[in-house]
């Protein structure tokens, strides 16, 4: 797992989980990162795409770097709000972006089930990522060229593993999702976090990559420095 800082180390800690695949350098990514180092020293966490074990090659690594900061704001991205779910981070503030709690319904179940079963180390299954519309408008090709196109049975199992074994999410944390994600299962996030701490956006599966942006940003912020409180701000 590779870690990076952006701003200024007088200001606030703010560990920033990406999602499966993002890299700081990306565009979208970025345009967040230059509006959060206004108030925040931002740690970037960016997993490795191929695993085989989500608590040793994802969780660990989140847990053990943020226990070397000072009472951090955490904002998790996608399979990056997987991680920091399992982690349990000592956050003051912790908010997820379409965290990666079960997988989408245009995902067959039973194909998942069978080829996860698959006693090979193969990338067998296509990821489902297959275009930049998926992610937001504002998403690039290079994006998605930086994940995965095709996922192995271990990776399938263990990423299973993770989503039925997920703790319960804390009584202060935020989503912010749309209801049009096709890449993760908004019916996992419903059943986890109440409505009246969930802020939907219009777009695809990143808020920093769809057309409303701009329209939550300010609540963002207000989120990620004041909790659930942040979204009467």
């Amino acid at each position: 797992m590779e870690f990076d800082r952006f701003g200024d180390d007088s200001d606030p800690d703010l560990l920033f989980v990406l999602g499966w695949g993002n890299r700081p350098t990306h565009e979208p990514v970025r345009w967040l990162l230059d509006r959060l180092v206004e108030n925040w020293q931002v740690h970037t966490a960016t997993l490795p795409v191929h695993v085989t074990d989500v608590q040793r090659e994802w969780v660990a690594p989140v847990a053990a770097y943020a226990a070397d900061l000072t009472d951090p704001a955490v904002l998790a991205h996608s399979a990056g709000g997987l991680s920091v779910a399992h982690a349990d981070v000592d956050a003051r503030t912790t908010t997820y972006l379409s965290p990666w709690w079960g997988f989408s319904p245009t995902t067959s179940g039973r194909m998942l089930d069978i080829v996860a079963r698959i006693p090979l180390d193969r990338k067998l299954l296509p990821s489902g990522i297959d275009g930049a519309s998926l992610l937001g408008e504002y998403a690039t090709e290079r994006q998605v060229a930086d994940g995965a196109d095709r996922v192995s049975p271990p990776f399938l199992r263990t990423v299973q593993q993770a989503h039925r074994t997920l703790p319960t999410i804390g009584d202060d944390a935020v989503v912010f999702c749309s209801l049009t994600d096709q890449v993760v299962s908004t019916q996992a996030i419903g059943e986890r976090v109440p409505a009246e701490r969930i802020c939907l956006y219009d777009g695809g599966h990143e808020l920093f990559s769809s057309r409303s942006r701009d329209r939550h940003l300010d609540t963002l912020r207000a989120v990620l420095s004041e909790g659930a409180a942040g979204l009467e701000a």
